[in-house]
């Protein structure tokens, strides 16, 4: 019996996707799911579909359709070609419950429009929120964070306004450059910053692990999601990754949760909210570990943390500038056009881009998008590795 419980998930083979998948096989159940959307990756969607059987599938690259078609043996699911009808299906009644997991600003408009519908949306993807957090905001009361941070915090205090927090503390693992040395910094290789000492995700985020772009954007996201002033919200690098995020009350009290690095926890609390379900993983043993270590941002190493600070005190639109910022620079970095201290300087050098007057609508922000990225890669040639 699927208890009205009827799922699309957004990005179905990222790392978050796959995790979703695999708390829906320890609860086959009490989900069924109607849609999987995926970019390119054929082989691993065929996959999904043959195990899930969904109604609906989506690839976004055209090039591989017939390859996809070619390896489905259920021949029930019926394959969509054009975005237009993923936008209807998102507007549908045919399902309850989103899960955002694409990666990047491409889940912004697929994302409002389920929450436009009324649907409840389990949102991994944190540039939604950083692009058009006004937007989103008014639709809270729908919105289940998975990021591990703010599912811990959504655990502590749920969606609802709390007066009497002082303070939130997402915690960061530090990623892989957390003691290497800045003098270093020119010599990171895609390689190595693609090592991530905690977490198996996808390479995008990885890279913002590494620079501590991800605890930016995380900030920003956390300050929309649960209606709190930006000096409400601190980091603190810890980098075992077992205390996910702990909040503050004006009593001195302290609230945390703590689990395994393992994304299938968060996703599965969101899933069976307000229930809690099996995630597949077991509890954490407190005394499998000696020590658990906490340590302030080392700022002359990250300057990525400030930047989410003089974002949101900075006009509406520089939230847009810098995640547009760090996607094309992230990109570029990835495909060795840049170095990753360059990464920085081009994030840096976004805030001096003139900005639109105030935004109001998903259509505004995507235009304005646009527009921000041919500016910020003018900005990027400077930094290209002759």
């Amino acid at each position: 019996m699927f208890n009205d419980n009827k799922l699309i998930i957004l990005g179905s083979t990222g790392s978050i996707g796959k995790s979703t998948l695999e708390v829906i096989k320890h609860n086959k159940d009490s989900f069924e799911v109607i849609c999987l959307t995926a970019d390119s990756s054929s082989v691993a969607l065929a996959e999904q579909i043959n195990l899930f059987k969904p109604k609906y599938a989506y690839l976004n690259n055209f090039l591989l359709i017939d390859d996809l078609k070619s390896r489905i043996t259920h021949n029930q699911t019926i394959v969509i070609t054009d975005i237009n009808q993923l936008h209807d299906i998102l507007k549908s009644d045919i399902y309850n419950t989103l899960v955002s997991a694409m990666s990047g600003s491409t889940g912004l408009l697929l994302t409002f429009l389920a929450l436009q519908s009324n649907k409840k949306v389990l949102l991994a993807n944190k540039e939604s929120l950083v692009m058009a957090g006004d937007l989103f905001s008014k639709y809270r009361k729908q919105i289940i964070p998975i990021d591990s941070e703010h599912n811990a915090i959504f655990q502590v205090i749920g969606n609802l306004n709390c007066e009497e927090i002082s303070k939130i503390t997402l915690t960061a693992s530090g990623g892989p450059f957390r003691a290497y040395p800045r003098s270093k910094f020119e010599q990171i290789t895609v390689e190595m910053a693609l090592k991530h000492p905690n977490w198996s995700m996808g390479r995008k985020i990885t890279i913002d692990s590494a620079t501590m772009m991800n605890k930016c954007l995380e900030i920003i996201e956390a300050y929309y999601l649960f209606n709190l002033k930006s000096d409400q919200i601190d980091v603190l690098v810890h980098p075992e990754s077992i205390i996910h995020s702990i909040v503050n009350y004006k009593d001195g009290s302290s609230l945390c949760q703590f689990s395994e690095p393992n994304m299938q926890i968060p996703i599965s609390y969101a899933l069976g909210y307000p229930n809690r379900i099996n995630s597949g993983v077991g509890s954490f043993d407190l005394s499998s570990i000696e020590n658990l270590n906490f340590s302030k941002v080392d700022h002359d190493k990250f300057p990525s943390i400030n930047y989410a600070y003089k974002a949101l005190d900075g006009s509406g639109n520089s939230c847009l500038v810098i995640n547009a910022a760090n996607e094309l620079a992230v990109n570029a970095f990835l495909e060795r056009q840049i170095s990753f201290l360059s990464i920085f300087s081009i994030i840096e050098d976004s805030f001096s881009i003139t900005l639109n007057s105030m935004i109001t609508s998903i259509e505004e922000i995507l235009d304005a998008d646009i527009m921000y990225r041919q500016k910020i890669n003018q900005i990027i040639i400077k930094y290209l590795i002759n």
